[in-house]
């Protein structure tokens, strides 16, 4: 029983240091994903490139749906995927120390029993 409960536990920890290597892995991204940003915008629309009105429409088509989604990407959408791992990860640890809290009353339990038979083999070799 003790053996189911720390290979929980153990699982629970690896679960855990997965979260936080993930975590880890999406700071860089965000990162790099935010190093990025400039590159919706390119290139840059001049005279010499393009221009007049089928520019300018792309331009703003560009800069009003394009950019700003790019920036509420890097922004909202990483804090939200960081929030969710960081929930995880919080009931995770609490399920870890609620699983060693077990671990501890079956411990005891069986450390109690364990001296009460000695006391039990003692009393009856005593006889």
């Amino acid at each position: 029983m003790i053996g189911f409960y720390i290979a929980l536990k153990a699982k629970k920890m690896k679960d855990v240091a997965r979260l936080q290597a993930c975590k880890g892995e999406l700071s860089g991204k965000q990162s790099e994903f935010h190093d990025n940003e400039k590159k919706c915008m390119e290139p840059e629309l001049t005279l010499t490139t393009w221009h007049g009105n089928h520019a300018e429409e792309f331009d703003e088509v560009r800069e009003a749906d394009i950019h700003a989604s790019y920036v509420e990407l890097s922004g909202d959408q990483f804090t939200k995927a960081y929030d969710a791992i960081d929930a995880k990860i919080a009931e995770l640890n609490a399920e870890i120390e609620s699983i060693q809290a077990t671990i501890d009353r079956l411990l005891a339990e069986q450390e109690a029993a364990r001296e009460a038979a000695e006391k039990e083999t003692a009393k009856q070799g005593s006889k």
